[in-house]
């Protein structure tokens, strides 16, 4: 009796021993990071912390497939007590505490759900002027002791009855097969369906141009554009003039910044000097109409989610009908004035000729705001 007494005392020894091993191997090891800040202010500088810094750093990269799926998270205290008001105290703690957060968002990649924040304010936390940045790490689970075998006495062999041959089961029915649903694709995301423009070349030229794009889908848009202007001045000046340019677009490659493009234009203008009537002649004016078709290429810079710039170039085949003329600017007296009046007249030069070329139909450089549908993306 004393024997089997002795054994189960032993035997009870050895599994608490066990378990409390088992329970220190469980235990989290804890690993604390402590960023000084001087007194009153809420700025991090890295200077005079880098080795602290570094240590977290190396932390958050050993464990970061831990603290992503939550099995860590990262523990951030603030401190603050050197401040009148506990008000004061707990905001400079909250923004202390940003500021390392903050720190290991941009370096490292962390979210906010990543954090576990907590803000000390008075003196009964130890008047610390810092964060504390603490990982609890579990340890690996450690193996469940073994139980010392005890010899007992084998159990005597139970006698063997003779198997009774079972009756057969009934079979059982079986559902009949659910054809699962095959997966439905994620609709794909949507370029931005309307967008406003103008054409800052033209703009520049005296020649004020709007036009509206309508994306009909990431690959076709269809755009419109019109342009006005009516400017005369002194000495015969004059720059009157409207236009429209109608195009279909294809873009193209991965990133849709490229594209192709049929389109079209149709105006008149009547222009002497000027921007426009200078390009062509200084001493001779124009008036008359013009039509073009051909192929554009271009090319869409992104600056950011709303605005972006277009460059584009057509070329193609231009027809214009056109009477030129030559101002001149003349004197008529009108009896009882002492001075004569100046009036300019235009002398035809040619009338009804026709120009016919193939060459640049259009050019631009397009400032885009988009204002419908889903913003552009890089």
């Amino acid at each position: 009796m004393k024997k089997i007494l002795a054994l189960l005392i032993l035997l009870l020894a050895t599994v608490t021993a066990g378990f409390a091993r088992t329970a220190d191997a469980l235990t989290p090891d804890a690993e604390t990071v402590t960023f000084r800040f001087r007194a009153g202010a809420d700025m991090f500088l890295p200077k005079g912390n880098e080795a602290e810094l570094t240590r977290l750093y190396a932390l958050v990269d050993t464990y970061r497939e831990q603290i992503a799926d939550g099995r860590i998270p990262v523990y951030v205290d603030g401190y603050c007590a050197s401040l009148p008001t506990a008000k004061e105290n707990r905001r400079t703690a909250y923004l202390r505490a940003s500021r390392v957060k903050s720190e290991l968002v941009t370096q490292k990649g962390l979210r906010e759900v990543d954090f576990r924040t907590t803000l000390h304010t008075g003196a009964s936390d130890g008047g610390k002027e810092a964060v504390t940045v603490t990982l609890r790490i579990p340890a690996p689970e450690a193996a469940q002791p073994e139980t010392p075998a005890v010899n007992e006495p084998a159990p005597a062999p139970e006698p063997v009855m003779p198997a009774t041959p079972a009756a057969p089961a009934a079979a059982e029915p079986q559902p009949a097969p659910v054809a699962e649903a095959a997966p439905q694709p994620a609709p794909a995301a949507k370029p931005y369906c309307f967008a406003v423009r103008t054409n800052v070349l033209y703009d520049a030229m005296l020649l004020p141009t709007l036009g509206v794009e309508w994306r009909v889908s990431s690959d076709w848009g269809v755009k419109l554009d019109g342009s006005f202007a009516h400017w005369s001045g002194g000495e015969g000046k004059v720059q009157k003039v409207w236009l429209l340019n109608p195009e279909v677009r294809r873009y193209l490659l991965r990133n849709k910044r490229f594209y192709v493009g049929v389109s079209g234009s149709y105006g008149e203008y009547n222009i002497y000097k000027y921007p426009l009537g200078g390009l062509f002649s200084k001493n001779t004016g124009y008036q008359g109409s013009l039509w073009s078709a051909g192929l554009t290429v271009g090319y869409q810079l992104y600056l950011s989610r709303r605005f972006s710039v277009d460059f584009n170039l057509g070329l193609g085949y231009t027809r214009s009908e056109y009477d030129s003329f030559t101002p001149i600017m003349t004197e008529i007296r009108i009896p009882g004035d002492d001075f004569p009046a100046i009036e300019c007249v235009r002398v035809i030069k040619e009338r009804s000729k026709t120009k016919n070329f193939f060459g640049p139909t259009q050019a631009g450089i397009n400032l885009i705001w988009t204002i419908g549908g889903n913003k552009q993306t890089r």
